[in-house]
């Protein structure tokens, strides 16, 4: 049994206290969709573990719960294996982030702290941390100047993006909960958060328009 598990699914190349995300448990997953940081062209992720035992199992039920060789099903499985095309993309793609593209995000966005932290509340990489930046998300002070900024944004020629327009309480799938835990906190971010523009490749005419909200 895994005692303690990590989602990692944002922050592959990320560094906690000289530890790298997906080694801080016994067991952490990632996502390789493509608008994360590490990304193939479609769906595709991994899991880490410290765990032969677990990993002989997870390995198992990727492929169809099998056993001793894929026709033996020793167990209910899925079927998700990485394909072959997905695995070729990202071997490619991680030479090109561990060369450059997680140094050169990094430079991206302390150029839009430094741009945008006295217009807006930016993102805090604590001492210890080093970030891999799925995303460069701003807080702005409601849901009208939102609104308006993704307007301006937008007339430039330039998407934003909010992720998580509706919190994970108050999905559908948990509407018929009788516990109901109140988080207005969350409720509130979720209308005035914004993610901007942001990959390795950002050079500074680009990053200037942007900079100018």
């Amino acid at each position: 049994m895994l005692d303690k598990t990590q989602d990692a699914a944002q922050g592959f190349g990320g560094v906690y206290k000289g530890r790298r995300a997906g080694s801080l448990g016994d067991a952490a997953t990632t996502s390789f969709f493509p608008a994360k940081p590490l990304g193939c062209y479609g769906d595709g992720g991994a899991i880490f573990t410290n765990d032969d035992q677990e990993a002989e199992y997870l390995r198992s039920i990727a492929v169809h719960g099998k056993g001793s060789f894929k026709y033996d099903n020793v167990r209910i499985g899925w079927n998700s294996r990485l394909d072959t095309m997905q695995a070729a993309i990202l071997l490619v793609k991680f030479d090109a982030f561990t060369d450059y593209e997680l140094e050169d995000v990094n430079k991206v966005a302390s150029w839009y702290t430094q741009a945008l932290e006295d217009k807006v509340k930016t993102p805090v990489v604590p001492d210890g941390y080093y970030s891999s930046w799925a995303q460069y998300t701003i807080q702005v002070g409601n849901e009208e100047e939102r609104n308006t900024l993704q307007q301006k944004l937008k007339n430039q020629g330039i998407p934003t993006m909010v992720y998580y327009p509706k919190p994970m309480h108050g999905q559908t799938a948990y509407k018929d909960l009788k516990q109901y835990v109140e988080c207005p906190v969350t409720e509130r971010l979720c209308k005035m958060v914004v993610s901007l523009p942001l990959d390795p490749y950002i050079r500074e005419d680009r990053f200037s328009v942007v900079s100018s909200i």
